[in-house]
Order: C-alpha cells, then sequence, then structure tokens
C-alpha cells in the first residue's frame, strides 16, 4: 500500500449528526510490520460505519492478540497476517479464536505478503476465515469497502446473539410472576440501591408510584416505599403525602407535577423525583421519590442521575417481560392460561399435586369448521361465550385453560370433580353471538394429571388430546381417559413416524401374492398381491395393523402409488417366467379420483412393458359407490383400456340395484365374513346372500369370487351354489414372489 493511495481517495460524506449512535467498532491489526501496521490505521482513520467511528487496536504478534481477544469480547473485526513470530501464527491464531475462546462473530480478514505459505483454496477450507487478501492486492479504497461491510455483518450477528443470550436470560428469571408482583420486587429493590446511593438514613425515605398515561396525581398508585413512607398504609400516592402535610408544600406538588408532564427528572430542596417511562411498552409511568434529610450534594445528584439510566432500562425491561409473559402464557383473546402454563404448572407440581390434580378436556366439535365458514370473529365469540358458561358451571375448578383450536383444559383436585354434576352439562350449550342462540356441542373427558408422561409432557398433553378426539360420544358423560388409552395412543404415533419414513424410502414394503383359484380343479386363475412391511429389526407389520393408519392419517394414496408400480413390475417378472395371470392390486376411491391416476398406471405399464389385461384393480363395494356419478366414468375407461375391475367386500356395503346394473366392473368379490358361516349352525345364516350375489353376477354378467375359504367343507358349499372362482388358504397362503413362482411351477408338474 502506498503513501500515495494512502491520501488520494475521496472522504465519505459526514452523517447527520442527529443520527450518530455511541460507541465505537473495535477493529484489531494483528501484524507484526509495524509499518504496514501504521498503513492500515492511516487507510481507515477518519472511517465511520452507522454514524459510529472506529477504534484501532493493535498487537504485534499473536500473542498478544490472544489476550487482547480473550479480555475484549465486541471486536468486530479482525486484520491478520499469516506469517508473525512464526511461519502459520496467525492461521494457528484463527484456531484459538474459532475454538478456544469460541468467539464465532468476529469477522476475521487474512492479510498476507507471502501468498506461498498459505494459499487461499487451502486456507478457506481448512480454516474459519471470512476473508483473504494479498496485501500488495489491497488498495485504501477496498480496505475501508471490505472493512465497512465486515463491521456491519459483525454487527448483524451480533444483535441476533445478544438477542438470543437476552431471551434465555428472560426466560429464566420470569418463573411464576405476574406483572404485579414483578414491578413490586423490582421497584423494592430500586429502593434499597437508591437509598445506598445517596445514603439516606431511615428517618428519610423513598417511594414509587405508576400512572397510567393521562391519570391524575391522585390515581398514582404506591408500589414500594422505604424509610418513614413504609410505615403507612396508604395505596395512592395523594394520599400517602397527605399523611405528611409537612412535607407535601405546593412546591413538592408542583415539581412532581412538572415530572409528569415534562417526563423529565425534578428536584426541589430535598426531593429527588425520578421520572420513567413505558408507555410504549404498557401505557404507564413511574415515578421515584426520594426524601433525603438535607438537600442532595451535586456529586449525589450526579450518581443519582447515572443510576437512573439503569433504572429505567429496567423498568423497561420489566414492562417487555410482562408483556412477553402474557404472550407466551395467556391467550390474548380470551385472556386466560394458554397450553404454555398449562404446561409450566404441571411440570412444577409437587409430587403430592401430581396425584391428586384431574384434568378436564372441552373441546367443540365443530371448531375448525364454524372457523372456516364463518370466520375467526365468529369463532372467537363462540369461544368467548363457551368459557362464560364453564365459569357459571364449573366452580369447583382451579383454572381454566385454552389449548387452541377450540380445546379447553380445566385443572380440577381429583376429589372435585365427581362433584361437579354440571360438567356433562358443557356437552351442548347455547350461546348468543349478536343476540343470535347458537348451539355448540362439545366432547368432554377426564383424565389424571399424574398418567401424563412428564419427561415430555407437550407430547403426552398432545395425545391426550387425540384420545379424547378419537373417544366415541356416548350421551353426555364425561369419558375417562385411561393410562393404558394413552400408551396406546403414543404406541400408534410412533408407528406412524416409522410407516411415514418407510414409506419415504420403499424399500421396507414388498408384496405377497394369494392365488385366485378354479374351485372345482384347484387349478390358479389369477393372484392378488397384498402388502406387507419388513422393519429394520426385520419384523413383519400386519397390514390390518399399518393399512388403518395409513388411512387416518392421509398415507394411503402414497402407499397404493408404490403397491401398483411394484405390482406391474410383478405381472413382468410372471409373464417372463411363464405364467400369464392377471395381478390384482387394491385402490381407494381417493386413488381413483385423483388426476394423476390413470396417466400413473398407463406409465407404469409402458415402463415394465405390460399389457393392460395383465393387470386388474379391486375397489370395496362402499368406496365404489362414494361419488358413484364421478367414480364410474372413470372405472369405466380402465375397463375400455383392458383393466380389469373387481368389487372388493362385496355385501358389506349398501349398493343400490340401480347403481350395480350400471357398475362398470368384471367382477364382485364376496366377502370372507358370508363364507365364515358356510356349514355352522349359526342362527340366522347368510346363506341367501351368498346365492343372491351369484343370481346378481349372473343377471349383471360379473364373474364371482368367494373370499376367505379354508375348508373343504366350505369349498363344496360354494360349488353347490354355483360359484367357480375363489381364494383362501385351503389352496395358498400369500406368497413372495419366488416361491409364488416355485409353487406356480410345481402346480404345472
Amino acid at each position: 500500500m502506498s503513501d500515495e493511495q494512502l491520501f488520494t481517495f475521496s472522504p465519505e460524506p459526514e452523517p447527520d449528526d442527529s443520527n450518530i449512535q455511541s460507541g465505537e467498532w473495535l477493529v484489531l491489526s494483528v501484524e507484526d510490520d509495524l509499518g504496514y501496521q501504521q498503513s492500515l490505521k492511516l487507510g481507515l482513520s477518519g472511517l465511520k460505519v452507522r454514524g459510529k467511528p472506529l477504534k484501532f487496536l493493535t498487537a504485534n504478534s499473536a500473542a498478544r492478540a490472544s489476550t487482547i481477544l480473550a479480555e475484549t469480547d465486541d471486536i468486530a473485526v479482525i486484520l491478520l497476517d499469516v506469517v508473525m513470530e512464526q511461519d502459520n501464527a496467525g492461521l494457528f491464531l484463527v484456531n484459538t479464536i474459532r475454538t478456544v475462546l469460541g468467539n464465532s462473530r468476529v469477522r476475521i480478514i487474512l492479510l498476507t505478503g507471502q501468498p506461498g505459505m498459505a494459499p487461499r483454496q487451502d486456507t478457506f477450507k481448512e480454516y474459519d476465515i471470512d476473508e483473504y487478501w494479498n496485501k500488495v492486492e489491497l488498495t485504501e479504497e477496498k480496505l475501508r469497502g471490505i472493512v465497512s461491510s465486515n463491521i456491519k455483518t459483525w454487527s448483524n450477528l451480533n444483535e441476533l446473539y445478544v438477542a438470543k443470550r437476552g431471551l434465555q436470560m428472560i426466560v429464566d428469571a420470569s418463573r411464576a410472576l405476574t406483572s404485579k408482583q414483578d414491578v413490586g420486587e423490582f421497584t423494592y429493590t430500586v429502593l434499597n440501591e437508591v437509598s445506598r446511593v445517596i445514603g439516606i438514613p431511615e428517618t428519610g425515605g423513598v417511594v414509587c408510584a405508576y400512572r397510567p398515561t393521562m391519570a391524575s396525581m391522585e390515581q398514582c398508585e404506591v408500589v414500594a416505599s422505604s424509610g418513614d413512607f413504609s410505615r403507612s398504609d396508604a395505596s395512592m400516592l395523594s394520599d400517602l403525602l397527605g399523611e405528611y402535610q409537612a412535607h407535601a408544600s405546593s412546591g413538592l406538588l408542583k415539581a412532581i407535577d412538572t415530572a409528569l408532564h415534562t417526563h423529565e427528572h425534578q428536584f426541589y430542596e430535598s426531593w429527588s423525583i425520578l421520572y420513567f417511562n413505558t408507555a410504549d411498552v404498557d401505557n404507564n409511568h413511574y415515578l421515584v421519590i426520594v426524601q433525603s434529610p438535607k438537600p442532595l450534594e451535586q456529586s449525589h445528584i450526579t450518581l443519582l442521575m447515572v443510576y437512573s439510566e439503569n433504572i429505567g432500562n429496567g423498568f423497561v425491561n420489566l414492562a417487555l417481560l410482562n408483556k412477553l409473559s402474557m404472550l407466551a402464557y395467556f391467550d390474548e383473546t380470551l385472556q386466560i392460561p394458554n397450553k404454555n402454563w398449562l404446561h409450566r404448572e404441571i411440570v412444577n407440581m409437587s409430587l403430592s399435586d401430581l396425584h391428586s390434580t384431574s384434568l378436564v378436556l372441552v373441546n367443540m366439535t365443530d371448531f375448525s369448521t364454524s372457523e372456516i365458514t364463518l370466520g375467526t370473529d365468529f369463532s372467537h365469540a363462540l369461544l368467548a361465550g363457551c368459557l362464560n358458561e364453564m365459569k357459571k358451571r364449573c366452580q369447583k375448578a382451579m383454572t381454566i385453560c385454552y389449548l387452541g383450536d377450540g380445546f379447553f383444559a380445566l385443572l380440577y383436585k381429583t376429589e372435585k370433580v365427581s362433584q361437579e354434576p354440571s360438567l356433562s352439562q358443557l356437552a351442548e350449550l347455547s350461546v348468543y353471538v349478536d343476540n343470535v342462540e347458537q348451539r355448540v356441542t362439545n366432547r368432554i373427558s377426564h383424565l389424571a394429571v399424574k398418567d401424563l408422561e412428564l419427561d415430555d409432557l407437550r407430547k403426552s398433553l398432545k395425545t391426550a388430546q387425540l384420545v379424547h378426539n378419537s373417544r366415541k360420544r356416548r350421551d353426555h358423560s364425561v369419558q375417562t381417559i385411561t393410562r393404558q388409552l394413552l400408551d396406546e395412543m403414543g404406541t400408534r404415533h410412533k408407528l406412524l413416524k416409522s410407516l411415514s419414513d418407510a414409506i419415504a424410502d420403499s424399500h421396507p414394503f414388498f408384496l405377497v401374492f394369494q392365488p385366485k383359484v378354479d374351485l372345482k380343479t384347484g387349478v390358479t386363475t389369477g393372484l392378488e398381491a397384498l402388502i406387507r412391511w419388513r422393519t429394520g429389526s426385520n419384523e413383519i407389520i400386519p397390514p390390518n395393523v399399518f393399512i388403518p393408519l395409513a388411512e387416518a392419517s392421509g398415507l394411503i394414496t402414497r402407499l397404493d402409488s408404490l403397491v401398483m408400480e411394484l405390482a406391474v413390475y410383478a405381472a413382468k417378472v410372471l409373464k417372463e417366467s411363464g405364467h400369464n395371470f392377471s395381478v390384482a392390486f387394491n385402490v381407494t376411491h381417493a386413488d381413483v379420483i385423483a388426476p394423476n391416476f390413470i396417466p400413473a398406471l398407463e406409465n407404469a405399464l409402458a415402463t415394465h412393458n405390460v399389457l393392460p389385461e395383465q393387470v386388474e384393480i379391486e375397489i370395496t363395494e362402499t368406496q365404489a359407490m362414494e361419488d358413484y356419478e364421478d367414480i364410474n366414468p372413470i372405472l369405466n375407461t380402465l375397463m375400455k383400456m383392458g383393466i380389469k375391475v373387481s368389487i372388493d367386500d362385496f355385501g358389506t356395503g349398501y349398493s343400490s340395484l340401480a347403481h350395480l346394473s350400471t357398475l362398470s366392473a368384471s367382477a364382485l368379490k364376496v366377502d370372507k365374513s358370508f363364507v365364515d358361516t358356510l356349514n355352522t349352525a349359526t342362527p340366522n345364516s347368510p346363506d341367501h346372500i351368498l346365492d343372491m350375489v351369484h343370481r346378481l353376477s349372473e343377471q349383471c354378467h360379473f364373474q364371482v369370487v368367494a373370499e376367505g375359504i379354508e375348508t373343504e367343507g366350505q369349498r363344496e358349499a360354494l360349488l353347490s351354489k354355483g360359484y367357480e372362482t375363489g381364494q383362501g388358504f385351503l389352496f395358498a397362503r400369500p406368497m413372495a414372489l419366488p416361491d409364488l413362482i416355485d409353487w406356480l411351477n410345481g402346480q404345472r408338474r
């Protein structure tokens, strides 16, 4: 960097003095070349960033820099030479800063006159630096720009760091404090500290009062007092001063009034009136009124003025903390505790309280629908109406909390729950919104707090809500949620998470195949693909466990897409093995009406070079009849493509004969429940249903397949009724694809 370059740059315009912030930006130069270090200092002289000047610190070795950094936490930028007392001293210092000192915020700009000692790419890869410059490339214009931008970056990072640390401190300090208690505790501490600062003896006194904006002095409430004033029971400032007529001269009252109106500290004789304002946060103004035996010396006034800065910040922080507490622990609309408050309360219960406290859950059954169709304001009015009714009827409740989404939680002493007969009356409420009566239905459950998992209480409370919603309402009684029900729901939740992960991976799933056979000869006529799930521990999860979970959680469509792909691929493998059977797989109503269902099926057929005749879809009777007018044309399209359509579990749904006669399907599958009762002494045997289904299939030209055949007697009974095709354990259990091919080869032999 040449001397000419150092002094030819254009000076930056000075900012308006009104915008200049207090303080300085600390920039540390670590450089053993004192001449170059002086050039850096000259190059940065006069530079201001965001209205604040730079303070240039220097160190001539990495060891000296380490000492400075350990003692100074707010250095923004380090201009670091690589080669100093050792060839890699600068790089070693980088590791010290980042790992030993743990400072990830300071911006490190590496400067080197010997690039070969620390190549750029290698250095960036191995060391946590922010910029790398060759000294000969660094002009003063670049230097000022680099330092300015890195100071701004450090400032932003530091604000985030301070905010994060400050929030943690607020959370740690705010346990179990209400706003009024906070003010009292804080002001009492202020009084003691002020007394020490200005040396007020016990015969003196201090009072702290606050008032809402625009209130008169008569409305200023006494929050805390000390000295002579602490002997008074007066709760208002005017009453307190009235008890000390000798002191409440017109001059003092005028000084107090001036402080309130000018928002400034006032000093009158032996009285000091300190003013603090938190109106921007909570609409309050505070006065600390100090009475000393004699007028304060200037040194005491100076100390008091300096200390007042801390007091003012404390009041503002206190107001913010109280506001944060309200936002964090209270519902803003209903002004009652929320789920965060409930969590905190339960976590901090004693062991005896845990075993003697119950939780009653109440939720509006159609809250989400009401909020969507009628709007937020209407829903809030309903909630407020329900809350008022609960307050009237639930007199023995310790607290009513709002958990969100139409959910209320009431804390009770356990023995009081049974003494609250009106709890069941909450199941149906009349609530008036804009003078119009609204009928609100609620679901009500009760559980013991001790049955919740304290180690993960938020999750346990959510599980309780899920159990509450899953319980079928019987009359207006309060349903009991037991520990067993909570554990079962928790297990389902874990299984659902595993299921979601498994579907994303796809590999844990595989198909097994059950043959459809000619009931007379036992010869295979088709195959049904059934999905299985093998976990990482090699456990096979039954489909009757995970399929309902997939349906309830919306994962079934993704699972069905996987089944489709695997089934089409199996049809290809079977054909290549010389077994040209159609492979059937199950679909849902949601699958069929999805716009991409037919394109996805066509793509799978094309990808695996499989003919449409080689696949068959099965849909349950109930789902086939759901939105019949929409779904039947799609089934018709599939059949025109050459794909077979079977109506599964036939006889368990409610098909109208009009729909059945025009239903686009090629086969009906009679549900296993009808086959199970063949040749048994079961009263009201459904033999006539089997006969009716067979007649319907003949009249509507459907193939009919009987499911779940397990005995020879069932096979013979079905043959006697005219059934020709069936499947079940009598013929073969579901088999993996390699085993199926071996089984089919054995049939041929």
